[in-house]
């Protein structure tokens, strides 16, 4: 595990028991209500304001930093590197078979639509500064081994997938972004870059079919 990360962990004040307990009402919970039926996903707007409230709260009252978030100074600058070229690997991929895989061409007129306009970069926020900002150092709070840590992070983020319609091309390929979020952040931990790579990528798979809710996301 990165160094970064490893003092992230040392200065986590949170009991292992108030950190599991806060990571299921943000990570779990939510999902299986929206999967049960007791929260539409027509309601994802307000859920998702629900959900980064209580994660500020949880921030705010635990007293993380920027710094434990992973925004530190010069960090953007040294690993810049490392993200263009996984950002633009993994966009080339999309790109390549994004149309195969979902039976559907690029969006045209794509910025008449709301999500293209804002909502892919608010949700890109959200994603990373809890999956990788919080989530990933209160894993490995709770979790000594480090694989373990990157699993469950990769999990928990397929998890959020889960509630998308057709599943057998949402789980792979959340699973296959998850895998390369974490693995970007535990090797060169940067909020603001993982940040800006999941929203340029989370913009091409929406655009190309992926992750969207008929009558919701357009």
């Amino acid at each position: 595990m990165h160094p970064e990360l490893t003092r992230v962990i040392q200065d986590i004040r949170t009991s292992k028991r108030e950190l599991a307990m806060q990571i299921l009402a943000v990570f779990v919970f939510p999902i299986v209500l929206i999967k049960l039926g007791f929260v539409p996903i027509g309601w994802r707007v307000g859920v998702l304001i629900s959900l980064v409230s209580l994660l500020l709260v949880i921030l705010y009252t635990e007293k993380w930093t920027l710094q434990m978030l992973g925004v530190t100074r010069g960090g953007a600058k040294r690993y810049l590197t490392p993200y263009l070229l996984f950002t633009s690997v993994m966009a080339g991929l999309i790109l390549l078979f994004g149309e195969r895989i979902t039976g559907k061409e690029e969006l045209r007129h794509w910025w008449t639509h709301d999500h293209f306009l804002y909502m892919f970069f608010v949700v890109s926020l959200f994603q990373e500064v809890a999956y990788r900002g919080y989530l990933m150092p209160a894993l490995a709070k709770l979790i000594k081994n480090p694989h373990i840590v990157l699993a469950t992070n990769v999990i928990l983020f397929t998890f959020l997938h889960s509630i998308f319609p057709n599943p057998l091309i949402s789980l792979p390929v959340a699973f296959v972004g998850g895998i390369g979020f974490a693995l970007m952040y535990l090797r060169y931990p940067s909020l603001p870059l993982v940040i800006i790579s999941h929203a340029i990528l989370n913009f091409i798979v929406v655009l190309y079919g992926f992750f969207v809710v008929p009558g919701v996301t357009y």
